[in-house]
């Protein structure tokens, strides 16, 4: 099973490589490495500083409206920037346990969808390839290899298409996978929806962990295929230390967030009395 999520990791990857801009290419290390910074600073202090960071985040969204405004209307910028940012913040601080519900419920349901393509739909990759680069012929039991032409387009297949065919072979195999598929990401993202709501510290603990640790590894895949080719065939060869180790750096991240969001105890006054 690990070795169909390496295997359709690293049709991914070629996809990308043989669709993406030749300028978005270059820019993979600066991208990698801001995905890097990005992340360890969510699996660190993503759940402390999250009202913080949404707050300020719906000032400047605030600020920009009210510039907007001003651009309309004529009032000066100055003076409705200002109010913008106060008034759009005020509502993100307000509303800020709705927010944490929703990004939980996306981050859970996304989770969830992953799980349920481990389970359901990786194990048919392998068989989905054969398929694809055979060309059986109507007598049983022969079949035969398909033409060049035919070994180019097959190349050439966007990254839609081949997830597209990729989705129907499933669907012909499974005809209840698309049905299930969407019970699951439903009843994530209401389980995320009031787990936001309801336990708001362990929430944004879980969602921003989980952000952060697929943002790390989104990171260093990207860094070692651009800067050590060699270390990362190395660990495409063994994906279940690529599965240590993301497992790993989730657990750091939720033991070390639980930590640093624990609620100080308090102390009691001491007694007039005592001496």
């Amino acid at each position: 099973m690990t070795e169909d999520i390496a295997s359709i990791l690293e049709q991914a990857r070629i996809l990308v490589l043989q669709h993406a801009p030749a300028d978005l290419l270059k820019e993979a290390v600066p991208f990698g490495i801001v995905c890097l910074l990005a992340g360890i600073g969510l699996s660190v202090l993503g759940a402390k500083l999250s009202r913080f960071g949404m707050t300020g985040g719906f000032a400047v969204l605030g600020a920009y409206i009210g510039v907007f405004f001003a651009r309309e209307t004529g009032f000066p910028a100055l003076v409705c920037a200002p109010i913008g940012a106060v008034m759009i913040g005020v509502i993100g601080y307000q509303t800020f346990k709705l927010w944490v519900g929703l990004v939980a419920a996306l981050v859970l349901s996304s989770a969830a969808l992953g799980i349920f393509g481990y389970q359901r739909v990786a194990p048919h990759y392998d068989e989905f390839e054969q398929t694809a680069t055979v060309s059986v012929v109507e007598a049983p039991g022969s079949f035969m290899l398909p033409s060049p032409e035919q070994q180019q387009v097959y190349r050439e297949r966007s990254p839609s298409q081949w997830a597209k065919e990729f989705w129907n072979f499933v669907t012909q195999k499974d005809a209840n996978v698309e049905r299930n598929g969407r019970a699951v990401v439903l009843a994530a993202m209401v389980t995320g929806l009031c787990l936001g709501v309801l336990a708001m510290r362990w929430a944004l603990i879980l969602s921003t962990s989980l952000l952060g640790t697929a943002l790390v590894t989104t990171a260093i895949a990207t860094l070692l295929t651009h800067s050590v080719p060699r270390s990362y065939e190395a660990f495409q060869h063994n994906p279940s230390l690529i599965g240590i180790g993301i497992g790993a750096f989730l657990v750091f991240s939720l033991v070390l967030q639980t930590l640093l969001t624990r609620k100080a105890p308090e102390v009691k006054a001491e007694s007039a009395a005592k001496s």
